[in-house]
């Protein structure tokens, strides 16, 4: 389910590793410096902008003019989240359906609401913010290398030379993944919004999951987000651990629309495409004092659905909250209790080696729980009773064979 499309490894001019210490360390110029200015680090510089730190020295480090829009995130609440920014009217559903084959259900959320956010209004409100904040600068530069010195961390930049500073948050990849003895499973997707010429879209329910009959091998499914009777967010999405051609899955979504929605006639007004990491390993092979990392790199993006905004969410105000409280040993351990680890690889395993089961897993989950709790236990926000109720309604078969099978992913 992967709405949140911002793990784009980039080409950097280095690909070094991080070295304990530069060859001559010297005194931080800055409080923090943010390594990638993605969805997690525009989180975190809101979240200090409206802390008891607003007022540190902090330098921000990005590739990109972060103006386009390029990606589309979603959440669920009971309401926005104060970060949401209110620069259009916010877009919300509150019906949500799977489907598999003949078989379809729709959920009412109740008292939550599906958000939809586009990167572009996001990028806009920040931004916006960060013009009230002379101390925090924005700098357009490729970062080359991240390392530690004894009072922090230094950044080099590929075109400004070199910046100091006692904390890095770094959302980018390139430097710091963790090599894997097997292919990670990705959550990987191409999405087009599209308008159509007749009505076919029910404005009201976004489809989670409107799986592909007869797969090869790999889970494959369709979403998509209405935004009226003509238009639509389409997505093609598949978990695979390979290097899937665009063009076939762009195909897709064309076969997709004429055969499934019916509609011969269509334009595109958007395109995004992603690859999210489906795994409960950590993705940064690094774990230094100074040098935090963020993001999916962090394994903030929940590994069997992909939905990641919500949880960028919750990190960043806990990071925030560590550093007010000068907890850096709570902030340097930010991690997921180990029961949510276990369920995912519960749901990896099966992705991993039965994905044709998965659909009717997702299926059986959905139709033997109401909306509100099986999205609580995907925000990993439900307590150890409310998933015992709700794994006990779910037929167990596969389950037992993952577990007599289990591996992590």
């Amino acid at each position: 389910m992967g709405r949140d499309s911002f793990f784009h490894p980039k080409t950097l001019a280095k690909n070094k590793p991080f070295p304990r210490k530069p060859m001559n360390p010297t005194k931080a110029t800055y409080d923090f410096i943010i390594s990638g200015f993605g969805c997690a680090g525009m989180s975190l510089v809101y979240y200090l902008a409206h802390s008891k730190l607003r007022n540190c020295k902090i330098l921000i480090l990005d590739n990109s003019c972060k103006e386009t829009n390029d990606r589309t995130w979603c959440y669920w609440a009971e309401k926005p989240l104060n970060i949401h920014p209110a620069t259009e009217p916010i877009i919300s559903w509150q019906t949500i359906a799977l489907s598999n084959g003949n078989t379809r259900i729709e959920k009412s959320l109740e008292n939550l609401r599906y958000f939809h956010l586009k990167s572009s209004d996001f990028y806009l409100a920040i931004r916006g913010l960060l013009k009230k904040f002379p101390h925090i600068e924005l700098l357009q530069d490729s970062v080359v290398e991240c390392a530690e010195t004894d009072e922090g961390a230094y950044v080099q930049t590929a075109n400004y030379g070199v910046f100091h500073a006692k904390k890095v948050f770094n959302s980018i990849p390139n430097f710091s993944l963790n090599p894997s003895s097997k292919p990670i499973l990705k959550q990987v997707f191409v999405g087009w919004k599209i308008k159509t010429t007749a009505p076919c879209f029910d404005p009201h329910t976004v489809v989670l999951m409107d799986f592909v009959q007869n797969t090869q091998n790999q889970t494959e499914f369709f979403y998509i987000l209405p935004f009226s009777s003509t238009e639509a967010l389409v997505e093609y999405t598949a978990f695979s651990d390979q290097e899937l051609d665009q063009c076939q899955m762009e195909g897709m979504i064309d076969r997709f629309i004429r055969n499934d929605i019916g509609q011969k006639a269509y334009e595109i007004s958007f395109r995004e495409q992603g690859s999210i990491p489906m795994t409960t390993q950590e993705l940064s092979a690094y774990r230094f004092e100074h040098i935090i990392p963020m993001g999916t790199l962090a394994g903030w993006s929940k590994p069997s659905t992909g939905y990641t905004f919500y949880n960028i969410q919750k990190h960043c105000q806990r990071i925030v909250s560590c550093l007010e409280e000068e907890n850096l040993s709570g902030m340097i351990t930010l991690k997921r209790k180990p029961k949510y680890n276990f369920y995912d690889n519960i749901l990896l395993n099966i992705a991993r080696k039965w994905p044709k089961k998965l659909p009717d897993v997702f299926i059986n989950l959905f139709q033997t729980s109401s909306g509100p709790e099986v999205l609580k236990f995907l925000n990993e926000e439900s307590s150890l009773s409310e998933e015992i109720k709700i794994l006990s309604r779910l037929k167990f078969p596969i389950f037992i064979k993952s577990l007599l099978e289990y591996e992590k992913h």
